[in-house]
């Protein structure tokens, strides 16, 4: 496990050239603190002959340096520069690399295809809980098609074939003709055919990496007045993709650059790498999309950050401690604790351990309850709210982010129904129940864990009654007054009644 304190990872791509820093505490903790990009377009300057000449490669190399420059402004003390497909299919590849860093004082890695898909796995697994799964990487000169199941890569495949070299080998117009649209499809189709895996793993969500699925993501949201305007873990039904296939290769340049939610950059790309990503979706039969918003360098950072462990066991767990760590002064202990008690406390109303989600709502509420601190202490849990809402947490899907930030600022008199019906879109009928459960049960463990005197709690469920016995090292008067204005919203949630007692630690 490395303890820098920054570095910088630069992606140089097909299409774009994107510089991120992390910024890294000793212990294992990391954010992202930049971002930047620059869209070259490098597959464009390839030439007939396959190479690309090194006057082709000015912008790039002024680029890299300005990059190089933000990264020692941030004193990052290490650089990892990667490029991928335009440059690695290159008949010159190796002088390539040469001038590159002959021009910059950069090592430039020269990354594989099978490298590429296992960098965009684990990118991928650090930000999702997902177990299995397929996923594409639409690039501008490449796309990675891999294969994973109990979180552990199987299969991937590397497809020449991306959307900025799509573009200049299949369209000769602003507008596609049908053949040109099926000559691209039949490509994708016949690089798939022989593998076998893709086939034989039918029926799993396509998560999609790259700017073609964001975009489609960021679309979608916009015609369908979406309530909360985040791309990672959006999730789409394939006649949505399909509806798109069929109306935006046949219009012009200048229609789509005034879709909302299409940058004007991407009007041209956003064709062949929609047509590439259907045709994947169809031939393998996924069940839906699912948009990551984590890729590329977000692997090359896990690979470099923890070689020893470079697949995230848990996201959901590894972004809240990252959350916690750069946050305010709180005392997990206590944080962890309500959590545990809200768990035991579930399970004996409900005789059995809370599901998945509810899991994940009520960790995830418990842990960042207290995380809007930073902006103001007396309204913490308000900003709570829009930390979890919008703050990228990864791990949770958009319901379950819903979920958790209502859960960690329950009002169930005005501000938990404002939010219910604000996301009504989003959330099912029966989250309202769930929402004012969690939330009551949170805000009582919360005032269990009002003072560090509670040890544990023993918790009994019978007869339409609850009662808690905190076994406790001091007498619990301020426990005792915070769960007075606990239990009306939790007894009224949970059709109960609801007592307490201490029991003094010489007694237990």
């Amino acid at each position: 496990m490395k303890h820098h304190s920054n570095i910088g990872i630069i992606d140089i791509g097909s299409n774009s050239i994107r510089l991120v820093i992390y910024e890294i505490k000793p212990g294992g903790c990391y954010r992202i603190i930049y971002e930047n990009k620059y869209s070259a377009r490098l597959s464009r300057e390839v030439e007939s002959d396959g190479t690309i000449p090194h006057g082709r490669l000015e912008a790039t190399i002024q680029i890299l340096n300005q990059f190089k420059m933000i990264c020692q402004e941030f004193r990052t003390t290490h650089i990892r520069a990667a490029a991928t497909a335009a440059i690695r299919n290159a008949v010159n590849a190796e002088e390539i690399i040469g001038w590159l860093e002959a021009g910059t004082g950069l090592v430039i890695e020269r990354v594989s295809g099978e490298q590429e898909a296992y960098y965009g796995f684990l990118g991928v697994l650090q930000s999702m809980d997902v177990q299995d799964g397929m996923i594409v990487d639409i690039g501008g000169g490449s796309t990675e098609l891999t294969l994973f199941r109990n979180r552990k890569l199987l299969h991937s495949i590397s497809i020449p074939l991306g959307a900025v070299n799509g573009l200049t080998r299949f369209a000769a117009g602003e507008q596609w003709e049908k053949s040109q649209v099926e000559a691209l499809r039949a490509e994708i189709r016949q690089a798939l055919e022989p593998l076998g895996w893709p086939q034989s793993n039918m029926g799993l969500p396509l998560i999609g990496l790259g700017g073609t699925i964001r975009t489609l993501a960021k679309m979608h949201q916009r015609q369908i007045k979406y309530s909360l305007p985040a791309v990672h873990h959006y999730e789409m039904e394939g006649k949505t993709v399909d509806e798109m296939a069929e109306l935006l290769p046949f219009e012009s340049s200048s229609f789509r650059k005034k879709l909302p939610g299409l940058s004007k950059d991407r009007a041209d790309l956003i064709v062949p790498g929609l047509l590439i990503l259907q045709t994947i979706f169809h031939a393998i039969q996924a069940d839906r999309y699912i948009v990551s918003g984590a890729g590329l360098r977000d692997g090359l950072f896990r690979d470099w950050f923890a070689p020893e462990e470079p697949v995230v066991a848990d996201a959901l767990k590894t972004s809240v401690q990252n959350i916690l760590c750069f946050g305010p002064p709180v005392l997990e202990s206590s944080l962890t604790a309500a959590y545990e008690d809200m768990v035991k406390i579930y399970t004996a109303l409900e005789r059995q351990k809370p599901d998945a989600r509810d899991t994940s709502v009520m960790y995830t509420a418990a842990m960042l309850s207290e995380s809007g601190i930073l902006i103001n202490y007396y309204k913490s849990s308000q900003h709570a709210v829009y930390r979890i809402m919008y703050g990228g947490i990864y791990g949770l899907s958009h319901r379950e982010a819903l979920l958790s930030a209502i859960t960690a600022d329950y009002h169930p008199k005005k501000r938990t129904p404002q939010l219910l019906e604000q996301h009504a879109d989003i959330l099912k009928s029966s989250d309202t129940e769930r929402v004012h459960r969690l939330g009551s049960l949170l805000s009582l463990a919360k005032a269990i864990r009002s003072t560090p005197i509670v040890e544990r709690i023993s918790v009994e469920a019978a007869n339409g009654s609850l009662h808690v016995q905190m076994h406790c090292t001091a007498e619990s008067l301020v426990q005792n007054n915070r769960m007075e204005e606990a239990s009306k919203d939790f007894e009224e949630a949970w059709k109960i009644k609801l007592t307490w007692s201490n029991l003094a630690a010489s007694n237990n």
